[in-house]
């Protein structure tokens, strides 16, 4: 057995665990980022980035370069019917999550950051508040802030509140090279979800996120759709937010429940989380106070969900795709700061 002692252990190499451990790293304070998955390793997501979620990675991660592809343009429907074409401002990033989330890692790495690919089993926290991580293979990892960014299947989260009941299902497969543009259908049909089709670097990604979606309703919508069936992903979106109850426990990323309530646009949220996360540990701070920000959209976020996804909201929405002007200023509005 192996002993390491650090300020922080970060659980999870992903978007939000490696923007943590980066900004950590960047900041001269020792960490240590765990994750069970050989990189690259494939990720069931869209992989759209936001125009504010690409501004804020480009502030963690200065200079950093990585291959996505531009979309300016959103489809929408609702019903499936009287699609409505909405040019964007600023685009939309398309990325690869596998290409992508290897390429945040070797940011990180780069700088000297250590990883170890173990899995997290569980942490004890002694009377002086340091923690002790015990990993799948027995190495012991002592330190004084513990990062659960583990992702919707958190064990971290898990050991702390529980069983986990906020998740939505998003089913996925991907399709030949077929769209330029973004589309989207929201419908009654579709519990506070929606189906989308993401032209993505290689293939495009159609996909169904919704609080009742079955496999069987997402097969009836590629029939519809004219998409053969091939292979279908599934991955839970966690949209409550879990607080560990302890000011070095943190959660971020979708092991905390961040993932917007409205479009499950998750990117954003990661990096914002990981970057909150580092500022908490950097200054001592709790992680309430760094994450405020984050936590109040999240509210706003709770009532806009709860409007938008009412019957007589989505029948609104059927008479506004006529109006071309409003359809993009709502838009201009959910996709910016």
């Amino acid at each position: 057995m192996m002993n390491h002692t650090v300020k922080a252990v970060i659980i999870g190499a992903g978007p939000a665990g490696t923007s943590c451990a980066y900004m950590l790293q960047k900041s001269g304070v020792t960490c240590v980022l765990v994750d069970f998955a050989t990189f690259p390793r494939q990720k069931v997501c869209g992989g759209g980035l936001t125009p504010k979620a690409y501004k804020l990675l480009e502030d963690i991660f200065p200079g950093i370069e990585y291959t996505y592809k531009s979309i300016g343009k959103i489809k929408l429907s609702i019903d499936h019917r009287s699609p409505k074409m909405i040019e964007v401002p600023e685009p939309i990033r398309l990325v690869n999550r596998k290409d992508f989330d290897n390429t945040l890692l070797q940011q990180y790495l780069q700088i000297g950051g250590q990883f170890i690919q173990d899995a997290f089993s569980r942490f004890t926290v002694a009377q002086d508040n340091t923690i002790t991580v015990t990993l799948k293979s027995g190495k012991q990892l002592h330190c004084n802030y513990l990062v659960g960014a583990d992702g919707a299947n958190s064990r971290v989260r898990k050991q702390v509140v529980g069983n986990y009941h906020g998740n939505v299902l998003c089913l996925e497969q991907r399709i030949a090279e077929r769209s330029d543009v973004i589309e989207g259908v929201i419908s009654n049909e579709y519990k506070n979800g929606y189906y989308y089709l993401f032209p993505s670097i290689g293939c495009d990604i159609v996909g169904l996120g919704s609080a009742n979606v079955t496999l069987q309703q997402f097969r009836e919508v590629l029939d519809k759709l004219g998409i053969q069936e091939t292979k279908i992903n599934g991955a839970n979106i966690p949209v409550e937010e879990v607080d560990s109850g302890m000011d070095n426990v943190i959660l971020i990323g979708d092991a905390g429940g961040f993932p917007n309530k409205m479009t499950y646009e998750g990117l954003y949220y990661a990096f914002a989380t990981g970057r909150n996360a580092a500022e908490a540990i950097l200054t001592g701070k709790s992680f309430k106070e760094t994450n405020k920000d984050i936590l109040r959209r999240k509210r706003k976020e709770r009532i806009l969900t709860d409007l938008l996804y009412r019957p007589s909201s989505i029948r609104l929405l059927r008479y506004l795709t006529h109006c071309n002007s409003l359809m993009r200023k709502l838009f201009v509005a959910g996709l910016s700061k």
